[in-house]
């Protein structure tokens, strides 16, 4: 069964105590800048965050502020838990109306945490002047209309999905690669600009696979959650049911947890063409390991 090109790791978020210091250790080991510090995240008053672009993939940090810690939210309570770590895997998905509902019902049928759409004027990479944005409701269509840009974001449960889980839809172009330009509304819309002066960093290209450590749950079961949730083509390996396979040689793993730690716990980078820098290195409670692509480059 084919996966739909357009079913991809498209973001990994982390939850860091000190967002510049991780920032900067990020940019340093992956020869990657931020790329973009999202505005209204920064105006609600309980986060900021930056993107990191890695080729067409972005690794997002995120850090409460300290009217977070004074209310004691989600986030601080789960850094006081396992310090920094990994907090969230965001796959892109064709049809966010179709999966939206199908990941609704997995689990103990949750149904979403949050979700929002954004809609403005322009064509990837103008920027976001005039972003017009909502609250999504579930099984609803993304808006593709001409000379705009469009995006939906949904998150789901971690109890569910081993990790606190989103799926995203963009238009247009996200089913472009590599190198791909199109909507990306989680890093903002002028990313979008340095692509063709540099693709990619000297260290890695992407994302090739998360590691999502599972506490309670069988993580065969929280892998084929997943798999009907995402649906378009995906499926677990015949030889392997607690691993799944997205677009383009990309996977997602799932564990028992060996200490506590819940979540994404690893990540598999494609490396670079001639890049020797690391094999394996642990920042923010994550693995990051440095793995060679199998296709042509």
């Amino acid at each position: 069964m084919a996966v739909d090109n357009a079913l991809r790791l498209r973001q990994i978020c982390l939850l860091a105590y000190d967002l510049e210091w991780i920032s900067g250790v990020l940019s340093a080991a992956f020869d990657a800048p931020v790329v973009f510090r999202d505005p209204r995240m920064a105006a609600g008053g309980n986060l900021t965050n930056t993107h990191i672009r890695l080729g067409d993939s972005f690794l997002e940090t995120v850090c409460p502020s300290d009217k977070a810690w004074a209310k004691s939210t989600t986030q601080t309570r789960l850094l006081e838990r396992n310090g920094d770590c990994g907090y969230m895997a965001i796959v892109q998905v064709p049809d966010v109306a179709v999966a939206s509902q199908s990941m609704s019902i997995q689990g103990s049928a949750a149904g979403i945490v949050s979700g929002d759409w954004n809609v403005c004027q322009g064509y990837p990479g103008s920027g976001l002047a005039g972003v017009e944005s909502g609250r999504y409701e579930l099984g609803t269509s993304l808006p593709k209309a001409p000379d705009t840009v469009s995006g939906a974001n949904v998150q789901f449960h971690p109890r569910d999905f081993g990790t606190l889980a989103e799926i995203q839809e963009n238009w247009p172009g996200q089913a472009e690669f590599p190198r791909n330009k199109g909507a990306y509304y989680p890093a903002g819309n002028e990313w979008q600009n340095g692509v063709d002066a540099r693709p990619h960093g000297g260290v890695t290209t992407g994302f090739a696979a998360v590691e999502i450590a599972c506490k309670d749950d069988d993580p065969a079961e929280v892998c084929q959650r997943w798999v009907d949730g995402l649906g378009a083509g995906c499926e677990s390996l015949p030889d392997d049911p607690t691993t799944l396979r997205l677009a383009d040689f990309q996977t997602m793993r799932f564990v028992a947890s060996q200490d506590g730690r819940t979540g994404v716990t690893g990540v598999d980078l494609w490396r670079a063409p001639g890049c020797n820098k690391f094999e394996l290195l642990e920042i923010c409670g994550v693995r990051w390991r440095l793995v060679d692509y199998p296709g042509a480059c």
